[in-house]
């Protein structure tokens, strides 16, 4: 499969334009590429700026080691034949409002996709995205909303060494004590007759450039700082549980470099136990594709956009036996992701 087999799979009833209807996105797109081939230009020449503010942000959960609750603008994208939505966090700027509230089932017009060529597809279009090097004593601001409406808003440090904050709606805010990367490799001691008796802290740094960019490394290192566990051989099922887990975690809460986003897709390639599938709709009701994969009979989605495959949210469904009030949604849409300089300011 490659990406033309891709597109057609998303959207296999989309009819062919008429040459008519090409004229005015063709003309757009010819002076885009204009302009851009200007822009560039000048850059070469010195004569273009360099923007100050962070760049775009395009990858962003709801848990943060069991002690955190839950924490865009969309362009379009013109093609010769079609249009497709590409989500960009920005700095300053909200998600275009969902065309319709999210479906409380699950989606009823699937298509799976290979999972291997989707994950390879997706390492090769991240791995083209502009990178942003957050500022020394910066914080990585996250928003995130429910299908209900609540807002929560967290603020990690970029270091990991200044209290973090977490506000959700409602609700009184709550620091996060500060844990650096380094720490977090380092088991501590408990408090007498506490247990365990040794423990690491939970790292809580918004950026992590040591975070490895081979897939080889990388999930010995997620290991290292406890954002996965060792399996000790339970199970296909629960390796990707783990791991999903710990993608979904990493892409909500802190800010990966396009290299490192790619190291995840790779090894989400490399790791039995994953479906994609499209079709699939976030708590704001934008629809995406779907990482899927399903532990002890209880499913767990992934959400990303189409086109970029940034981070839109997730969803879980209850374990067989356990069932949600009608309409329930469980899961939420990351809205936004931006640098600030201190907790508790808004980009």
């Amino acid at each position: 499969m490659n990406e033309l087999d891709l597109v057609t799979d998303l959207r296999p009833a989309a009819p062919l334009p008429a040459s008519a209807d090409l004229t005015g996105p063709r003309g757009r797109l010819i002076a885009a590429i204009a302009a851009e081939r200007a822009d560039t230009r000048g850059h070469e020449s010195g004569k273009g700026s360099h923007p100050t503010a962070p760049e775009p942000l395009s990858s962003p959960g709801r848990a943060r080691l069991a002690k955190r609750l839950a924490l865009t603008a969309a362009i379009a994208a013109a093609a010769a034949a079609a249009t497709v939505a590409a989500l960009l966090v920005v700095p300053g700027h909200s998600p275009s409002a969902p065309s319709a509230p999210p479906a409380p089932g699950r989606p009823s017009a699937q298509v799976t996709l290979a999972a291997t060529p989707f994950f390879r597809r997706a390492e090769m279009v991240v791995r083209r995205e502009p990178v942003a090097i957050p500022g020394p004593g910066q914080f990585v601001y996250t928003e995130t909303e429910d299908a209900g409406g609540a807002i929560s808003r967290q603020w990690l440090s970029v270091e990991g060494s200044q209290d973090g904050l977490v506000q959700n709606s409602g609700q009184r805010g709550f620091k996060l004590p500060p844990c650096t990367v380094a720490e977090a490799q380092v088991p501590q001691k408990s408090p007498p007759g506490t247990y365990p008796r040794t423990m690491k802290c939970a790292e809580d740094a918004g950026y992590i450039p040591t975070l490895p960019a081979d897939p080889h490394r990388l999930l010995a290192y997620l290991y290292k700082i406890g954002i996965a566990q060792p399996g000790d051989g339970n199970g296909t099922s629960w390796a990707a549980n783990d791991f999903g887990k710990a993608v979904e975690f990493l892409m909500s809460t802190t800010y990966l470099l396009p290299a490192q986003q790619a190291a995840l897709f790779e090894l989400m390639a490399q790791t039995p136990g994953f479906t994609v599938v499209t079709g699939a709709r976030d708590a704001i009701g934008r629809t995406g594709v779907a990482i899927k994969w399903t532990y002890q009979g209880a499913p767990a989605e992934i959400i990303l956009n189409s086109a970029s495959y940034a981070y839109l949210g997730d969803r879980t469904w209850p374990v067989p036996g356990f069932r949600l009030p009608k309409g329930a949604y469980e899961g939420a849409a990351l809205v936004k992701m931006a640098f600030v300089d201190r907790a508790g300011e808004l980009p």
